[in-house]
């Protein structure tokens, strides 16, 4: 699942770097939007990596910890679905835009 991230991370990369030759220069000005998707991703992944280290202690017995283990983990599951709903919502916004007569 992260690979198909991303790859439309790269997909959307693309797309920014023909927008950005159309844009006056003086439009880009800050962080782009992939800068911040992947940041949100870069975040997703690490709660992951936390919840997996918490699961981990639990399992291996060096903590007792099996509610706040289970919520990380729950939490974990939630940012990457989260993750995956805007992916999906901004595939579909890029797939209409596409598809718009010029």
């Amino acid at each position: 699942m992260l690979s198909s991230i991303q790859a439309s991370l790269q997909q959307m990369q693309a797309a920014q770097a023909q927008l950005a030759e159309v844009l006056p220069s003086g439009a880009a000005q800050g962080p782009s939007f992939t800068q911040h998707v992947g940041g949100l991703l870069r975040a997703a992944d690490d709660k992951g990596h936390v919840a997996q280290a918490a699961v981990g202690a639990v399992e291996s017995g060096r903590s007792n910890d099996l509610v706040g283990a289970m919520l990380k983990s729950q939490e974990a599951s939630l940012n990457f679905n989260m993750m995956m709903q805007v992916r999906n919502k901004v595939v579909g916004a890029f797939d209409e835009l596409m598809k718009l007569p010029i």
